[in-house]
């Protein structure tokens, strides 16, 4: 499909890029698996897979049920999302641009050949021989950066999230697998020690989930997503405002703008082939 950018993952960057995207005049695909747990789901398409569509600044994913119906919505000029973990979709939709936005810290299975032009956000990858090119996600001097050749900053810290300027709030991870309870919602302001949720883990014992700071809940998983161990779950932010949790962050519009930058700059190089697919 003309101008078809595919992006694996729906949260926080994943879904800036799509919207950044998708203004600029590109069809774009999210790519999801079937419980996806994004904590900033405020501002992540991520609850589409859940609701069927999710709306953030003034851009709506939906969520298709078929390859058919996907194709459908993309030519329409929706934003689309399709739960297929494995990427099996790319092979009948060829889209020019696969983008990994998983942010998992490490490669899911995205690599090189299976776009015309693969890109993937943050740690992972290695630029030139996984994928084509990576843009840097690590807060700092060099966020959104391009990387062509080499790999990001790898981010070794996993007790809170430190910007160049210093501690700017709290990560907190699941320490068992189970199913996820939240107990407080995204912009609340809370005290550390307070109840936040709970994990009910496979060995039927609950284990509670309290918060290991002041501020304002800035993520939360969705209640009832399945959590592995290890994964992040709740995200509190001493200094952001309840408003800001509703609206993409700097970090997220940089990384957003670079992922566009890198998608122009390669059409651009292929100018001569796409100048005649307009529509």
């Amino acid at each position: 499909m003309k101008r078809l950018i595919a992006i694996r993952g729906a949260g926080e960057l994943a879904t800036a890029s799509a919207i950044y995207l998708h203004l600029a005049g590109f069809r774009v695909l999210m790519l999801e698996i079937k419980d996806p747990t994004s904590t900033r789901r405020e501002v992540s398409f991520a609850d589409a897979a859940y609701d069927g569509k999710k709306t953030i600044a003034r851009v709506t994913c939906h969520l298709a049920n078929s390859v058919k119906e996907a194709e459908k919505r993309l030519k329409n000029n929706e934003v689309v999302m399709l739960i297929d973990k494995d990427c099996k979709c790319l092979s009948e939709l060829k889209p020019k641009v696969l983008i990994d936005g998983i942010i998992a810290h490490e490669n899911k299975g995205t690599k090189k050949g299976m776009a015309d032009y693969v890109m993937a956000l943050g740690p992972g990858f290695c630029a030139g021989k996984d994928v084509d090119a990576v843009v840097e996600i690590m807060r700092g001097h060099d966020l959104g950066s391009i990387i062509y050749e080499g790999y990001s900053y790898r981010d070794q810290g996993k007790l809170s999230l430190v910007d160049a300027g210093g501690a700017i709030g709290e990560i907190i991870y699941a320490e068992e697998s189970g199913d996820f309870k939240g107990l407080m919602n995204i912009s609340e302001k809370v005290k550390k020690g307070d109840l936040l949720g709970k994990i009910e883990a496979t060995d039927g014992r609950d284990r509670e989930i309290r918060a290991s700071a002041d501020g304002v809940l800035r993520g939360i998983a969705r209640t009832g997503a399945w959590v592995e161990k290890g994964r992040k779950v709740i995200e509190i932010n001493p200094q952001m405002t309840r408003e800001e949790c509703f609206t993409l962050t700097d970090k997220a519009r940089c990384v957003a703008g670079a992922v566009l930058l890198a998608v122009s700059k390669y059409m651009a190089s292929k100018r001569s082939k796409f100048s005649i697919e307009i529509n």
